[in-house]
């Protein structure tokens, strides 16, 4: 199943220890092997000595392995370990990378290109309509890798799912799981969901940066569909531009709060995007070639009008064009489905 470096590994990274901390004992004793069979000789990396006892404890019998390597069976979760077939290239060059990553999936994707999609919590409905648009698409030459939160992360592996590659990547361990998310349990069955710390970690504040510079080195760039002056997507996007990744952003229009951040970004130099080919071609990929949806006379109107406002109630539209609002109520549907409208909450309908 597991070589013995590899369950060594594993046994490591099973404590609460910083990665940095881990991987400078595992240089210390050359290999992880090494590492288990003389870490007596080791007390004195430790400034918590209890968390080395508790460590040392632990080897005495093959117990607390049997019962860790049991529990990832149960719960058809593979670890990927540092220097593998299947480790992210990305991380290897990294003085804190993950010594093993943990997913429940479809491992193939961990072999794709990659691209990450993220958002607020607030990120707007019309920018959410456009952000699964976008990764729908972008599951041409990429896997979609998006983070478990409601919102834009969301919006994102919808999308993903629907393109065949959605990768989730968790803030803690799979026991801290978020439950608002409801495409998680898809994800983990026809996609992928993977997470860089130990089962029972829980999240933290800090968790999120950690997360997010993780994601940013493992992907090949990044697009934002929302996020206000401070926002954990503009950290993602923080450290692509460290990695010098390129980074992509849906633009907002200034009175949209949800969006400061994202106008920043493009201020900034992040590349404006209103399609996945505003993507695709910076990669050199092929820009797909989308069929445009036939609209009835009526459907045309409504579509016209709103490319002209950031939003517009239905009964503004009734008293525009002069059709009753039980008329446009089934027409607005119609163009919903056709990826041409959406409805952003109080009967108010957005252009996408």
């Amino acid at each position: 199943m597991w070589t013995q470096e590899e369950k060594s590994l594993l046994w490591l990274d099973s404590f609460p220890l910083e990665p940095a901390f881990k991987h400078n004992l595992l240089a210390a004793a050359g290999s992880a092997v090494r590492l288990v069979k003389r870490f007596g000789d080791f007390s004195g990396h430790f400034s918590d000595k209890a968390v080395f006892f508790r460590m040392q404890e632990t080897l005495k019998d093959g117990s607390y392995f049997a019962a860790l390597a049991a529990r990832l069976e149960e719960e058809k979760i593979a670890p990927v370990f540092f220097g593998g077939e299947d480790y992210p290239v990305g991380w290897t060059t990294l003085t804190d990378a993950p010594v093993c990553l943990y997913a429940k999936g479809k491992l193939s994707l961990l072999k794709e290109r990659k691209f990450a999609v993220v958002g607020s919590r607030r990120t707007t409905e019309g920018a959410k309509k456009l952000g699964t648009s976008i990764a729908k698409e972008l599951c041409g030459p990429f896997a979609v890798v998006s983070g478990a939160a409601d919102g834009g992360d969301e919006a994102a592996l919808k999308g993903g799912l629907l393109g065949g590659k959605a990768i989730c990547f968790l803030a803690g361990g799979f026991g801290s799981t978020p439950k608002e998310n409801p495409l998680l349990p898809s994800v983990g069955k026809e996609g992928l969901v993977v997470a860089a710390c130990p089962l029972d970690t829980p999240v933290r504040v800090y968790s999120y940066e950690y997360r997010n510079k993780l994601l940013a080195a493992l992907c090949e760039g990044v697009l934002v569909l929302g996020a206000a002056k401070k926002s954990g997507a503009l950290i993602t996007a923080k450290y692509a531009k460290a990695f010098q990744k390129s980074v992509f952003a849906i633009p907002y229009a200034p009175s949209v709060a949800a969006g400061e951040g994202c106008n920043g970004l493009i201020k900034e130099g992040a590349y404006l995007t209103e399609t996945a080919g505003d993507i695709l071609t910076r990669y050199g990929c092929e820009k797909p070639q989308r069929v445009a949806p036939v609209l009835t006379e009526l459907e045309q109107k409504i579509v016209d009008l709103l490319a002209e406002v950031e939003e517009m109630h239905i009964s503004e539209l009734s008293n525009r064009l002069g059709v009753a609002t039980f008329k446009l109520t089934a027409t607005l549907a119609s163009l919903e489905v056709k990826g041409l409208a959406v409805k952003i909450g109080g009967n108010r309908y957005s252009a996408v």
